[in-house]
């Protein structure tokens, strides 16, 4: 990523640390515990390279990235709860430690605290603009998880996990970027693009982490589809089997790893290469500074899936 990415980095984190430094003792205990998972800043990067290149005001983007910081990191809360999972970057998940309740409180702090924080933004109209994105990305990640926790995953179609995986996931893309454009008042079309792009990169990255859930990178091997919930590599391998062998996996779903072949793997990750190409076909509508941005969020996923 460009260099603009890492240049006030050390100030978001900085601004984010005060935002888990509460006086509530028991908020606090939580906070530390989720904090002490650390991630990669990639959306306070987008944030603040998109802000960076574009030249808008650094107070504006400094805080818009510590925004999408505090989104992204409630939602990891509220995932891990609706996917059961019991491990997060290899501790286990706040839910795990200390029950749903204390996983709920923390998540919704977090979304209250980004809230709070637009409000520190000086320029007021930036202030209303990125209100307004924030609250939509929101609502539409919501849609996106109330839809993969009702749907029967083994009768789940091709189009409707994509859109299940790009409501869950392609807003955290597009939102650190789609404010900066916004509050640079770029055109409508680039805005499109922005969020176009960030669709097949969001249905590329949940695709990823499918693959690395059957392989059993974080959780058990294939956890998503025993904990019945949506994978895109078991609706690739659903696809192919007859209908008595289908039924073997229903009743006894530990034979689901009797029907996974290496060619499976090879399959998706073919797959995966495909849907980025069809992201960087509209990168020529983005502002040609810009463009670097979307290409080093590419070169990440083809970097974790040349370990597969």
């Amino acid at each position: 990523m460009p260099p603009e990415a890492d240049e006030f980095l050390h100030v978001v984190k900085k601004e984010f640390a005060k935002s888990f430094d509460v006086k509530e003792p028991f908020i606090s205990k939580w906070l530390k515990h989720h904090n002490d998972s650390k991630g990669k800043w990639m959306r306070a990067r987008l944030a603040l390279v998109s802000g960076g290149l574009l030249g808008l005001s650094s107070q504006t983007y400094i805080k818009w990235a510590v925004v999408c910081e505090l989104i992204h990191s409630a939602s990891l809360l509220h995932d891990d709860i609706c996917d059961e999972d019991s491990m997060r970057r290899g501790k286990k998940s706040l839910w795990k430690e200390f029950g749903i309740p204390a996983a709920l409180c923390t998540g919704d702090y977090l979304i209250a605290e980004s809230f709070s924080k637009l409000t520190e933004i000086e320029k007021g109209w930036h202030q209303n603009i990125l209100l307004k994105l924030l609250s939509c990305s929101v609502k539409e990640i919501i849609f996106g998880q109330s839809l993969d926790v009702s749907m029967d995953h083994l009768s789940l179609n091709r189009e409707q996990y994509r859109k299940i995986a790009i409501e869950k996931t392609a807003p955290f893309i597009a939102l650190p970027i789609m404010g900066m454009f916004h509050c640079k008042e770029l055109t409508e079309d680039e805005c499109l693009a922005v969020k176009e792009i960030s669709n097949e990169l969001g249905f590329a990255y949940q695709y990823l982490n499918d693959v690395e859930n059957i392989i059993g990178a974080e959780q058990e091997a294939a956890s998503d589809f025993f904990k019945g919930h949506p994978n895109f590599m078991v609706i690739r391998i659903l696809e192919k089997l007859s209908i008595n062998e289908k039924k073997t996996i229903i009743n006894k779903p530990e034979k689901l790893h009797d029907f996974i072949t290496r060619s499976n793997f090879i399959e998706s990750k073919d797959e995966i290469v495909c849907i980025l190409k069809n992201a960087m076909k509209n990168t020529h509508r983005l502002p040609k500074i810009i463009q670097p941005v979307i290409q080093s969020l590419k070169d990440e996923i083809i970097k974790r899936l040349s370990l597969i």
